[in-house]
């Protein structure tokens, strides 16, 4: 039988302002335990990376939160965590729809638009690393305000109920956590860069503000973006390139 790292209890809230800051809270004050899940139908300041805001029409899409211990479930990087859930929801979504990529470092794309997207983040320190996962996924949503953006709906035609997705999510989480214990994190790195989006294309990317053409190569285990730019190969972390 696997493991049920995640799951084991699920909070579902009608509206809040934002599932990470939520969870965070309850977490450092103990009251509630690694794996814990909060999902909402409305969520009013939604974030993603860079601060960035993150759009989702109430009662439509899956936006929750984990409670992680990265301790606990003896991973010994942020980064190796973050493959683990993009993979989970990569997965997720490729059940509905075949054209699925993971764009990095956190995004996950479906036919060259954006349908989820993820928010690690530690926001207090203790002697336990407790870490709050943020994952957005575009449901039943029909229009956006972001460019590049789009659902599960607008991709297949099919309405979709969040609260019970997310039971699908949660298997397919403990699954992907499974297979790092089992495999390591040069496995779940590779299978990572396996499913990077515009992998080996010729891709615009725009550094220090310049355009320029290069190919994605991987990703490294420190979580660096690797681009060939006129034959050269060139290593980025997150938010010193665009594309």
């Amino acid at each position: 039988m696997q493991k049920a790292y995640i799951g084991q209890k699920i909070i579902h809230l009608e509206r809040v302002g934002s599932t990470n800051n939520y969870t965070a809270n309850l977490f450092k004050n103990g009251d509630i335990d690694s794996g814990t899940v909060i999902m909402t139908d409305i969520q009013t300041n939604g974030r993603g990376q860079r601060e960035k805001a993150w759009q989702s029409d109430a009662y439509t899409n899956l936006t929750f939160s984990i409670a992680t211990d990265i301790n606990k479930w003896k991973i010994n990087s942020f980064f190796t965590l973050n493959h683990i859930t993009a993979l989970a929801t990569h997965q997720f979504i490729q059940k509905y729809i075949a054209t699925v990529a993971l764009k990095w470092p956190n995004d996950v794309m479906v036919n060259d638009k954006k349908m989820a997207g993820i928010l690690i983040e530690t926001q207090f320190t203790s002697s336990v690393q407790k870490t709050v996962i943020g994952i957005g996924i575009n449901i039943n949503q029909r229009s956006f305000t972001a460019p590049r953006a789009t659902s599960l709906l607008l991709e297949t035609g099919q309405r979709h109920p969040p609260k019970e997705l997310v039971h699908e999510f949660i298997e397919g989480f403990n699954e992907w956590l499974s297979n790092y214990h089992s495999n390591g994190e040069n496995w779940i790195l590779d299978q990572f860069n396996q499913r990077l989006w515009k992998k080996e294309e010729k891709h615009q990317f725009l550094i220090d503000n310049q355009e320029k053409v290069g190919e994605i190569q991987k990703t490294t285990p420190k979580g660096q973006l690797v681009v060939e730019i006129e034959g050269e190969l060139n290593y980025f972390s997150n938010g010193e390139v665009r594309y």
